[in-house]
């Protein structure tokens, strides 16, 4: 492999401070960079475009004039590479994935705009007579399975307000329906367009739709089954799941809760009287 080059050491320096600059943003547990800006001035993006923009700048090459020209080298002096050049960046990037996201992120913003996430949620009211335990599962396969056609987090960003229109529809905790819809959001498991590093994996072409999902579609049925099993046994105690908050029950105007839920809910609570874990 041999030394390191010039290149590789600035390509790791630019590396570090990216990632400096992402955490130190915004820490959380102090004020960061970003609040010397309006908000939402500045995103993840930012320090991102910076790097970019720098790694257009700065040469791949030691410089070789004035304090960092070496004495026994008496070559002519000639402009050196940048360390990216818009080649190289119009070939290797993966436009198709930008595209991908972004669209995404149209259609969620879209749906949310336009009301359409409030008409899917009183459309999907008609749930409410089915056992809140099968609703999750039911819930979390649509979830699973539209997920494979768009991006993760536009699915989430899709989803999401839709479920916390639901739970009021039907008067459970919006939380036991957005939990386990938000995991079943990364079981992008089957096709190329679900999550990008699916797409990056299927550009190479060593891969087949069909190997894809037939390998995806096992690990989509394993995951929904313990997300099932984990949102009806410990999420029910540990997050408090079974009883709606009081916003929840002062907008609920439609079917009383599924007994199927106050079921489940009432023998984890007597579980945790029994247990002092109340």
């Amino acid at each position: 492999m041999g030394p390191i080059s010039f290149a590789e050491i600035l390509v790791s320096i630019h590396f570090g401070v990216l990632a400096l600059l992402w955490i130190t943003r915004d820490p959380g547990f102090a004020p960061g960079w970003g609040n010397l800006f309006p908000d939402k001035y500045v995103t993840d993006a930012t320090p991102a475009m910076l790097i970019a923009i720098s790694l257009f700048m700065w040469p791949s090459q030691r410089p070789r004039f004035l304090c960092c020209k070496d004495r026994n080298d008496s070559s002519e002096i000639s402009p050196v590479p940048s360390l990216l050049d818009w080649a190289t960046l119009n070939r290797k990037m993966p436009w198709s994935v930008v595209l991908l996201l972004g669209g995404g992120f149209a259609l969620a913003d879209a749906a949310k705009e336009s009301g359409l996430s409030s008409l899917v949620g009183n459309a999907l009211s008609t749930f409410a007579g089915i056992p809140a335990s099968a609703l999750v599962v039911i819930l979390g396969a649509i979830v699973a399975f539209l997920t494979e056609v768009t991006s993760n987090t536009a699915t989430a960003t899709l989803i999401i307000p839709i479920l916390g229109e639901l739970s009021i529809q039907i008067g459970v905790h919006p939380l036991y329906l957005i939990f386990p819809a938000t995991l079943a959001c990364s079981f992008a498991f089957m096709l190329p367009v679900a999550t990008p590093p699916n797409a990056i994996v299927f550009s190479y072409g060593t891969l087949r739709v069909r190997d894809m999902v037939v390998a995806g579609i096992g690990m989509n049925i394993m995951c929904l089954a313990v997300v099932a099993l984990a949102t009806n046994t410990w999420g029910l105690a540990f997050f408090k799941l079974g009883e709606p908050p009081q916003w929840v029950k002062d907008q609920h105007t439609t079917v009383p809760t599924s007994p199927a839920f106050t079921g489940i809910a009432s023998t984890i609570y007597s579980f945790q009287n029994c247990t002092g874990l109340t």
